[in-house]
Protein backbone atom coordinates (compact mmCIF):
# COMPACT_ATOMS: atom_id res chain seq x y z
CA UNK A 1 0.00 0.00 0.00
CA UNK A 2 3.12 2.64 1.12
CA UNK A 3 4.62 1.76 -2.02
CA UNK A 4 1.50 2.34 -4.34
CA UNK A 5 0.81 5.43 -3.19
CA UNK A 6 4.25 6.32 -3.43
CA UNK A 7 4.04 5.70 -7.09
CA UNK A 8 0.96 7.66 -7.31
CA UNK A 9 2.39 10.62 -5.93
CA UNK A 10 5.70 10.18 -7.95
CA UNK A 11 3.18 9.80 -11.44
CA UNK A 12 1.43 13.17 -10.51
CA UNK A 13 4.74 14.95 -10.77
CA UNK A 14 4.68 15.10 -14.42
CA UNK A 15 3.32 18.47 -15.21
CA UNK A 16 0.33 17.23 -17.88
CA UNK A 17 -1.91 16.33 -14.44
CA UNK A 18 -1.88 20.05 -13.27
CA UNK A 19 -0.78 22.24 -16.15
CA UNK A 20 -3.46 22.48 -18.15
CA UNK A 21 -6.26 22.72 -15.23
CA UNK A 22 -3.97 25.66 -13.34
CA UNK A 23 -3.73 27.11 -16.68
CA UNK A 24 -7.56 27.34 -17.44
CA UNK A 25 -7.91 28.20 -13.57
CA UNK A 26 -5.84 31.17 -14.07
CA UNK A 27 -7.33 32.48 -16.85
CA UNK A 28 -10.96 31.94 -15.43
CA UNK A 29 -10.11 33.29 -11.89
CA UNK A 30 -10.49 30.51 -10.30
CA UNK A 31 -10.39 29.99 -6.33
CA UNK A 32 -9.42 27.35 -4.21
CA UNK A 33 -12.60 25.98 -4.51
CA UNK A 34 -12.94 25.95 -8.18
CA UNK A 35 -9.30 24.51 -8.70
CA UNK A 36 -9.68 21.74 -5.92
CA UNK A 37 -13.24 20.24 -7.95
CA UNK A 38 -12.37 20.29 -11.44
CA UNK A 39 -8.77 18.75 -10.14
CA UNK A 40 -11.18 16.23 -8.17
CA UNK A 41 -13.01 15.86 -11.36
CA UNK A 42 -10.23 14.68 -13.39
CA UNK A 43 -8.27 12.90 -10.94
CA UNK A 44 -12.27 11.00 -10.57
CA UNK A 45 -12.16 10.23 -14.52
CA UNK A 46 -7.91 9.46 -14.52
CA UNK A 47 -8.38 7.18 -12.04
CA UNK A 48 -11.72 5.43 -13.30
CA UNK A 49 -9.91 5.00 -17.01
CA UNK A 50 -6.29 3.33 -15.19
CA UNK A 51 -8.45 1.15 -13.10
CA UNK A 52 -10.41 -0.20 -16.08
CA UNK A 53 -7.25 -0.41 -17.73
CA UNK A 54 -5.60 -2.07 -14.52
CA UNK A 55 -8.45 -4.90 -14.54
CA UNK A 56 -7.67 -5.50 -18.55
CA UNK A 57 -4.64 -6.12 -17.55
CA UNK A 58 -4.91 -8.19 -14.62
CA UNK A 59 -8.17 -9.92 -16.61
CA UNK A 60 -7.94 -10.23 -20.09
CA UNK A 61 -3.52 -9.81 -21.34
CA UNK A 62 -1.38 -7.46 -20.50
CA UNK A 63 -0.50 -6.17 -24.28
CA UNK A 64 -4.12 -5.95 -24.42
CA UNK A 65 -3.85 -3.40 -21.75
CA UNK A 66 -0.73 -1.40 -22.68
CA UNK A 67 -2.30 -1.11 -26.61
CA UNK A 68 -5.41 0.74 -24.86
CA UNK A 69 -3.05 2.66 -22.36
CA UNK A 70 -1.26 4.19 -25.45
CA UNK A 71 -4.13 4.75 -27.75
CA UNK A 72 -6.16 6.76 -25.39
CA UNK A 73 -2.62 8.45 -23.96
CA UNK A 74 -2.44 9.43 -27.49
CA UNK A 75 -6.03 10.76 -27.73
CA UNK A 76 -5.78 12.61 -24.90
CA UNK A 77 -2.51 14.32 -26.49
CA UNK A 78 -4.24 15.05 -29.28
CA UNK A 79 -7.32 16.16 -28.28
CA UNK A 80 -5.84 18.48 -25.55
CA UNK A 81 -3.19 19.84 -28.75
CA UNK A 82 -6.72 20.58 -30.64
CA UNK A 83 -7.94 22.63 -27.35
CA UNK A 84 -4.76 24.75 -26.74
CA UNK A 85 -4.95 25.41 -30.38
CA UNK A 86 -8.76 26.72 -30.09
CA UNK A 87 -8.22 28.65 -26.97
CA UNK A 88 -5.31 30.37 -27.79
CA UNK A 89 -6.75 31.14 -31.36
CA UNK A 90 -9.72 32.53 -29.95
CA UNK A 91 -8.21 34.43 -27.09
CA UNK A 92 -6.15 36.09 -29.57
CA UNK A 93 -8.53 36.61 -32.14
CA UNK A 94 -10.98 38.28 -29.35
CA UNK A 95 -8.13 40.40 -28.52
CA UNK A 96 -7.24 41.59 -32.22
CA UNK A 97 -10.89 42.36 -32.98
CA UNK A 98 -11.25 44.36 -29.48
CA UNK A 99 -8.41 46.41 -31.04
CA UNK A 100 -8.78 46.71 -34.01
CA UNK A 101 -12.54 47.96 -33.31
CA UNK A 102 -11.33 50.32 -30.48
CA UNK A 103 -9.19 51.98 -33.09
CA UNK A 104 -11.70 52.40 -35.76
CA UNK A 105 -13.56 54.06 -32.49
CA UNK A 106 -11.32 56.70 -32.76
CA UNK A 107 -10.63 57.06 -36.04
CA UNK A 108 -11.84 60.43 -38.06
CA UNK A 109 -11.25 57.79 -41.71
CA UNK A 110 -14.02 55.54 -40.88
CA UNK A 111 -17.87 55.84 -40.89
CA UNK A 112 -20.30 54.16 -38.71
CA UNK A 113 -21.35 51.84 -41.46
CA UNK A 114 -17.10 51.17 -41.84
CA UNK A 115 -17.04 50.09 -37.84
CA UNK A 116 -20.59 47.21 -37.62
CA UNK A 117 -18.69 44.76 -39.30
CA UNK A 118 -16.30 45.10 -36.90
CA UNK A 119 -18.51 45.36 -34.51
CA UNK A 120 -20.20 41.80 -34.82
CA UNK A 121 -16.59 40.80 -36.00
CA UNK A 122 -15.62 41.37 -32.09
CA UNK A 123 -18.78 40.00 -30.91
CA UNK A 124 -18.63 36.58 -33.15
CA UNK A 125 -14.94 35.97 -31.34
CA UNK A 126 -16.54 36.83 -28.16
CA UNK A 127 -19.48 33.78 -28.82
CA UNK A 128 -17.23 31.38 -30.05
CA UNK A 129 -14.63 31.97 -27.14
CA UNK A 130 -17.79 31.98 -24.27
CA UNK A 131 -17.71 27.94 -25.37
CA UNK A 132 -14.48 27.16 -23.78
CA UNK A 133 -15.20 29.40 -20.86
CA UNK A 134 -16.87 28.97 -17.44
CA UNK A 135 -18.41 25.13 -16.96
CA UNK A 136 -17.57 24.62 -20.66
CA UNK A 137 -14.26 24.88 -21.07
CA UNK A 138 -13.42 23.16 -17.27
CA UNK A 139 -15.12 19.93 -18.15
CA UNK A 140 -13.70 19.60 -21.07
CA UNK A 141 -10.35 20.10 -19.84
CA UNK A 142 -10.91 18.12 -16.73
CA UNK A 143 -12.33 15.31 -18.88
CA UNK A 144 -9.52 15.76 -21.36
CA UNK A 145 -6.63 15.73 -18.77
CA UNK A 146 -8.35 12.70 -16.69
CA UNK A 147 -8.48 10.76 -19.46
CA UNK A 148 -4.89 10.00 -20.07
CA UNK A 149 -4.34 6.99 -18.33
CA UNK A 150 -1.57 6.50 -15.67
CA UNK A 151 1.16 3.62 -16.86
CA UNK A 152 2.14 3.19 -13.30
CA UNK A 153 -1.06 1.48 -12.13
CA UNK A 154 -1.03 -1.22 -14.38
CA UNK A 155 2.19 -3.05 -12.89
CA UNK A 156 1.42 -1.90 -9.34
CA UNK A 157 -2.24 -4.32 -10.09
CA UNK A 158 -0.82 -6.91 -11.33
CA UNK A 159 2.15 -7.06 -8.85
CA UNK A 160 -0.66 -7.31 -5.85
CA UNK A 161 -3.06 -9.55 -7.75
CA UNK A 162 -0.77 -12.67 -6.29
CA UNK A 163 -1.81 -11.63 -2.51
CA UNK A 164 -5.55 -11.40 -2.99
CA UNK A 165 -8.37 -9.53 -3.75
CA UNK A 166 -8.24 -7.94 -0.26
CA UNK A 167 -4.63 -6.66 -1.06
CA UNK A 168 -5.78 -5.46 -4.46
CA UNK A 169 -8.66 -3.21 -3.15
CA UNK A 170 -6.78 -1.74 -0.75
CA UNK A 171 -3.65 -0.84 -3.19
CA UNK A 172 -6.23 0.76 -5.20
CA UNK A 173 -7.82 2.67 -2.52
CA UNK A 174 -4.36 3.71 -1.65
CA UNK A 175 -3.44 4.57 -5.33
CA UNK A 176 -6.56 6.66 -6.06
CA UNK A 177 -6.38 8.18 -2.87
CA UNK A 178 -2.43 9.41 -3.00
CA UNK A 179 -3.33 9.96 -6.88
CA UNK A 180 -6.12 12.35 -6.22
CA UNK A 181 -5.36 14.27 -3.24
CA UNK A 182 -1.72 14.94 -4.88
CA UNK A 183 -3.23 15.95 -8.17
CA UNK A 184 -5.10 18.57 -6.32
CA UNK A 185 -2.72 20.28 -3.88
CA UNK A 186 0.00 20.62 -7.37
CA UNK A 187 -3.12 21.63 -9.19
CA UNK A 188 -3.23 24.90 -6.79
CA UNK A 189 0.22 25.08 -6.17
CA UNK A 190 0.30 25.64 -9.82
CA UNK A 191 -2.49 28.26 -9.65
CA UNK A 192 -0.27 30.24 -7.67
CA UNK A 193 2.71 30.62 -9.47
CA UNK A 194 1.71 30.95 -12.41
CA UNK A 195 -0.28 33.52 -11.03
CA UNK A 196 3.20 34.79 -9.28
CA UNK A 197 4.60 34.30 -12.60
CA UNK A 198 1.88 36.50 -14.50
CA UNK A 199 2.09 39.23 -12.11
CA UNK A 200 6.02 39.62 -11.92
CA UNK A 201 6.56 39.68 -15.71
CA UNK A 202 3.36 41.69 -16.54
CA UNK A 203 2.17 40.01 -19.15
CA UNK A 204 -1.69 38.99 -17.49
CA UNK A 205 -3.84 40.52 -20.23
CA UNK A 206 -2.37 38.08 -22.37
CA UNK A 207 -3.66 35.20 -19.92
CA UNK A 208 -6.16 33.79 -22.29
CA UNK A 209 -3.62 33.48 -24.78
CA UNK A 210 -0.76 32.15 -22.69
CA UNK A 211 -3.31 29.47 -21.08
CA UNK A 212 -4.25 28.02 -25.02
CA UNK A 213 -0.63 28.37 -25.91
CA UNK A 214 0.61 26.33 -22.60
CA UNK A 215 -1.93 23.69 -22.83
CA UNK A 216 -1.49 23.38 -26.59
CA UNK A 217 2.17 22.73 -25.10
CA UNK A 218 1.68 19.71 -22.92
CA UNK A 219 -0.70 17.97 -25.59
CA UNK A 220 2.12 17.85 -28.45
CA UNK A 221 4.36 16.41 -25.03
CA UNK A 222 2.24 13.73 -25.01
CA UNK A 223 2.37 12.89 -28.33
CA UNK A 224 6.19 13.28 -28.79
CA UNK A 225 7.16 12.10 -25.74
CA UNK A 226 7.88 8.95 -26.20
CA UNK A 227 10.13 9.80 -29.59
CA UNK A 228 11.88 12.34 -27.28
CA UNK A 229 12.80 9.92 -25.04
CA UNK A 230 13.57 7.08 -27.43
CA UNK A 231 16.06 10.51 -29.14
CA UNK A 232 17.54 10.80 -25.64
CA UNK A 233 18.39 7.92 -25.02
CA UNK A 234 15.69 7.13 -22.16
CA UNK A 235 14.34 4.08 -21.38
Amino acid sequence: MVLSALAAILHVMVPDHEIPLAMIGRARNWGIKQMSFWTLVAGIIHISVSMVIGFIAVGVSMALAQYIANAAHYISGGLLTAFGAIYAFLAWRGKHMHSHKHGAMHSHDHTHDDDHPHHHAADDASKGKSILDGGGGASMIAGLVGMAPCFTLIPVLVAAVPYGTQTVTWVMIAYAAATIGMMMVTANIALKAITYAMRLMRIEKYIELSAGLVIFAVGLWLLTEDYLYALLGIA
